[in-house]
């Protein structure tokens, strides 16, 4: 068996029909805006990851990226910040990874999510996804990170970082069972198709559109367009394979049976909430913009 990695945005093949590119995955229209990048640091250790806001004070990611020991706890002493493009760097105040986390793939991939609180809220007005909904075999998902990407005949080729956002799509082929022994169905996983099996049954999505994600890329959501914007229903975690080609496997956690923890953890409304995520950031900039007045009031 291939080794699980903890691993980008790959683009298609090189010379393939639609041309595809790193390049061209570049979310430069900032649809993916609730999206950003983490960057760690303990000690002399540094590391780059992805991660979703979900208010303008919580944000979720996989759990690994807090966890460089694998024991299944936040690591005393990590530094972690969040990177939205366009709207700032926030410092992490607070870290809840999920209680049935033991570290990544020891024994099992379930249960790697961590919720980030953030030290000040971010107070530009942002469509916030919503999450909840179940994901099904066949449903096609929308894949955005931070991470290195590359070519899917070629591998990575580029570095990870913190400021480009790449997204593309793939199919969910298989869900796997909650390792506990209940009835959710709690991991997810998507195989990285080449372009010359671009119409057949379970096949590629074209060129210009397939993808799995690579290392930077761990935290980052799978996303299905709903009626009333983006439903988050997925964060992607693992790949399998030979380090980004075609042929290789990716997935992650299914979020559905997590809402309860999520909701219980940030107080975050009930699904289908993305206009509610909005109105409370506009409080919260309303709230900052009386609190600056009423500072530079008291010192005249």
């Amino acid at each position: 068996m291939a080794s699980i990695a903890i691993r980008t945005i790959l683009a298609g093949d090189e010379t393939g029909v639609p041309g595809d590119s790193p390049f061209e995955r570049l979310d430069v229209g900032n649809e993916y805006s609730f999206v950003g990048a983490l960057s760690m640091q303990l000690g002399a250790r540094t590391s780059s990851a992805t991660a979703v806001a979900l208010s303008p004070e919580w944000v979720l990611t996989a759990a690994h990226n807090v966890d460089f020991n694998d024991d299944g706890a936040e690591d005393p002493g990590i530094e972690i910040a969040f990177h939205l493009p366009g709207h700032g760097v926030f410092a992490v105040s607070e870290v809840h990874p999920h209680p049935d986390f033991t570290g990544f793939a020891s024994p099992a991939l379930n249960d790697d999510l961590a919720l980030l609180r953030l030290s000040a809220p971010v107070t530009d007005l942002i469509s916030y996804p919503s999450f909840g909904s179940e994901l099904r075999v066949r449903d096609e998902v929308v894949l955005v990170g931070f991470g290195r990407s590359g070519f899917g005949d070629l591998g990575y080729r580029t570095a990870s970082g913190l400021a480009d956002r790449r997204f593309g799509s793939n199919v969910i082929e298989l869900l796997s069972p909650d390792d506990e022994g209940g009835q959710s169905l709690e991991i997810y996983r998507y195989d990285f198709d080449g372009p010359l099996t671009l119409g057949e049954d379970g096949g590629s999505l074209g060129n210009g559109i397939e993808t799995m994600i690579g290392p930077g890329d761990s935290g980052g959501p799978a996303l299905r367009l709903a009626a009333d914007g983006w439903d988050l229903v997925g964060i992607n975690t693992f790949t399998q394979g030979r380090g980004g080609r075609f042929g290789d496997t990716g997935g992650g956690v299914v979020l559905a049976p997590y809402e309860g923890w999520i909701q219980g953890v940030t107080g975050i409304p009930e699904p289908g909430s993305g206009l509610l995520m909005v109105v409370a950031s506009m409080l919260i900039l309303l709230r900052q913009r009386c609190r600056g007045y009423s500072q530079r009031t008291s010192r005249s």
